[in-house]
């Protein structure tokens, strides 16, 4: 998922920024598999109606559009779709539209099953954005909201230039309104809004240095913040360097944050029994 918000005002990476198509392949090749399987027990099945908010690099999307097949539909959101566009012309059963699902309404429905990776917890206005996804499903439709638990981040050995870096940019995010701990939180926001059969599962990755996935999903990250961090006086030029030491080091490994995967359905008779 892309913004071009300033970083005051919520999610501070873009698709229109260097290397974020890369950065983009590594999350895919890291969690979508586990994506698409729950995915696939949701709903997403052929002829299926499904929603994809901030669908970022379209790899979900390509899978989604050749599950429903053509006798389904599925639209794929992003504030900027670029990467999106090329697979509309390749699958007639796919919409691409651009979409600010913060300040406008989403794409009419209803959707057997609406998923967003990664997205919601960088906005302030999350559970709105929740509640919009289980207002747009048919009843007894599924949604499925993968978000982190950054409580199990970290250098898998201690390492101070790590340790220091995970703490600036943490706290950077939370002050632009990222919420760390958004992965455990949401079976709880679930419930509050009234979805049901509510359940939850983590995944927690170990990832190298010098290998892909890490070094573009880390290093983009901390690049792109990097001018921020050292205007701010957060960091040293000289940490920094110490960082990308560790994503260079073939024995540096990484425990990722914790990929919560949550999803819950939208009352029906059968499911409020």
């Amino acid at each position: 998922m892309s913004n071009e918000k300033r970083p005051d005002q919520g999610y501070v990476l873009s698709n229109a920024d260097e290397g974020e198509r890369r950065r983009l392949e590594a999350i895919e090749a890291a969690y979508d598999p586990r994506t698409c399987d729950r995915l696939s027990r949701l709903g997403v099945v052929p002829g299926a109606r499904v929603l994809l908010l901030g669908a970022g690099g379209g790899s979900v999307a390509r899978w989604a559009a050749e599950e429903v097949g053509p006798s389904g539909r599925v639209v794929a959101t992003d504030v900027d779709p670029r990467f999106l566009e090329s697979l509309a012309d390749k699958y007639p059963q796919l919409d691409v539209v651009r979409n600010d699902a913060v300040n406008e309404e989403l794409p009419a429905g209803p959707y057997d099953v609406a998923h967003a990776r990664l997205l919601l917890g960088h906005l302030p206005q999350r559970e709105d954005v929740l509640r919009k996804m289980a207002d747009a499903l048919v009843p007894g439709g599924a949604v499925l909201v993968e978000d982190f638990d950054w409580g199990s981040y970290g250098p898998a050995l201690p390492n101070e230039a790590a340790a220091e870096a995970i703490g600036v940019v943490s706290d950077f995010l939370r002050a632009v309104g990222f919420d760390t701990a958004f992965g455990r939180r949401l079976p709880t926001l679930m419930r509050r809004i009234g979805l049901a059969e509510v359940d939850a599962e983590g995944l927690v990755l170990t990832l190298r240095g010098a290998t892909f996935p890490l070094e573009p999903m880390y290093r983009q990250t901390f690049d792109r913040l990097l001018p921020m961090l050292i205007d701010g006086g957060q960091m040293t030029a000289e940490s920094a360097r110490a960082l990308h030491e560790r994503f260079d080091d073939p024995e540096h490994d990484m425990v990722t944050q914790t990929l919560m995967s949550v999803w819950g359905r939208r009352p029906s008779p059968t499911n409020e029994r």
